[in-house]
């Protein structure tokens, strides 16, 4: 059994699957390269979700219903959920959550389904990896439907293409307008920003609830923080404000300004639903890093994007990231560079920056340096018992309980990639609880626990644990044994 087919479906995928390591046999550098072509089709479980418009709708349907009951809330975040748990939410919360929980369910079951049965997992984690670095959460009420359809809509379709293509398509996607407050962001000189009449239609029109308007920076800061450039890269405070002008004017098609049937046919996608309205756009031309832009409409902010994926910052940020991803914690400053150097040269090519990564010796070393996320643990679990189904409920319950629940990050900058924010007393004991239980569920169907282990981990499998493994007085003990493992818990 070789030991790069062990970390070809271990390290670059999302924990291997019975029979998998040997059927990567010799050529796990040519099984990870296969992986890095567009997605031809999408998945049957993601594309059974509701689409954009719909998600956006339910929202404004929910906000509508509790208007018609007189609760409406001053604004979406008075929406919200608390941390109450749902036998004690009452109210408008406990409506929220009946409302919003089992689409939230059944976007899990799809997500964990075609993580736990793809032939592509290097694929699919780098589904999950850019979808936590452009960030939609659930957490903010507005979007809380959001996050599984900007995810099949401006990740999936970009994770073997160019990365400016993505930056384009997560800018423009309405989850990212509305959860980044674009969608009520106005030019203080622009139409809009100067009527007073205006000011208050676009106020009474506005997609979320909103105490008043004008010039808001979340979506500028974000993309240049946490998009591009990194933190502390050397941008301005001018910059955000300026480049905040510039997205001025980005918003979501909607009513007054986009009617019927028009608006119908644009909420069949999810690019049909962005729209410019050059009446809150700020005028003029602004200087954003040093390079003033002049270019009218939304070809202002596309011309700053395009811009910002060439700057060599921006390829070590992105670089940096991957490396932490999929080599260490802290990257090896040779892996990153090179990386870097193929980001730029390539304009961006995640395909050929994937290859690059394929290629780095610093990523097939035997050390296994990366310890699962709550969400890593629970999808390679799952792959290793492929027999073991739970509904998006169940998911949603383990997940939330090992502190991962996906499209809930806590913030626009995603969940942590480092071992310190995950590895703590509570949190291996909470893994053991889960593998216990686990192995309750699924002991009748794996008579072997050594011979998982074997098939599973291959040569990562170390001898105190298979000796452990071999020593349980039952399948149950024994599985729990390997699922609260260290080499299991790592990749």
């Amino acid at each position: 059994m070789s030991a790069q087919a062990v970390i070809a479906a271990n390290r670059f995928g999302l924990g291997a699957r019975p029979g998998e390591i040997v059927a990567i046999g010799g050529d796990a550098h040519g099984w990870l390269r296969a992986q890095l072509v567009p997605e031809r089709v999408l998945p049957a479980p993601f594309a059974a979700l509701p689409s954009t418009g719909d998600d956006l709708a339910e929202f404004q349907k929910w906000l509508a219903d509790l208007a018609a009951s007189g609760r409406a809330p001053q604004t979406a975040m008075e929406a919200g959920v608390s941390d109450a748990t749902p036998a004690r939410a009452t109210g408008v919360e406990s409506e929220f959550r009946r409302r919003f929980a089992p689409r939230y369910a059944a976007a899990l079951k799809a997500r964990f389904g075609v993580a736990i049965n793809t032939t592509r997992p290097f694929f699919e984690r780098l589904v999950h990896f850019w979808s936590n670095h452009f960030v939609v959460s659930g957490t903010k009420p507005s979007a809380v439907a959001l996050p599984p359809s900007f995810e099949r809509d401006a990740i999936r379709p970009h994770v073997a293409g160019r990365f400016v293509d993505m930056l384009l398509a997560s800018s423009k996607h309405p989850a990212m307008l509305v959860y980044l407050d674009n969608v009520n962001s106005v030019g203080p000189a622009s139409q809009v920003g100067r009527n007073p009449d205006l000011r208050r239609a676009f106020a009474a029109q506005a997609f979320i609830p909103a105490r008043g308007t004008g010039l808001n920076e979340n979506l500028a800061r974000e993309i240049l923080e946490l998009h591009t450039l990194g933190v502390r890269s050397g941008y301005t405070q001018a910059d955000v404000t300026n480049f905040a002008r510039v997205l001025t004017g980005w918003t979501v098609a909607r009513p007054p300004r986009v009617r019927g049937a028009q608006l119908a046919v644009r909420r069949q996608s999810a690019i049909g639903l962005f729209d410019f309205d050059p009446d809150a756009h700020e005028p003029g031309a602004h200087v954003v890093l040093g390079r003033a832009y002049a270019q009218q409409n939304e070809a202002q902010g596309e011309a700053v994007l395009r811009d910002l994926v060439r700057l060599p910052v921006t390829a070590e940020f992105i670089a940096r990231k991957l490396a932490r991803h999929f080599i260490a914690d802290d990257p090896p400053r040779e892996a990153v560079a090179r990386l870097a150097q193929v980001f730029l040269d390539t304009d961006g090519d995640l395909a050929q920056v994937g290859m690059a990564l394929i290629d780095l010796p610093q990523a097939w070393a035997h050390s296994q340096r990366k310890f699962k996320t709550p969400e890593e643990y629970l999808v390679s679990s799952l792959r290793a018992l492929p027999g073991l189904e739970l509904d998006g409920t169940q998911l949603a319950s383990a997940v939330t309980a090992l502190g991962q629940p996906p499209y809930r990050a806590p913030g626009p900058n995603g969940w942590p990639d480092v071992e310190s924010e995950w590895l703590g007393p509570d949190a291996v004991w909470k893994r053991f609880q889960w593998a216990n239980e686990t192995a309750r569920r699924a002991a009748a169907s794996v008579p072997d626990p050594e011979w998982l282990a074997l098939d599973v981990l291959g040569a990562s499998l170390g001898g105190e644990t298979r000796s452990a493994i071999q020593r349980a007085d039952s399948a149950v003990q024994g599985l729990t044994l390997l699922l609260a493992s260290a080499e299991f818990q790592r990749r």
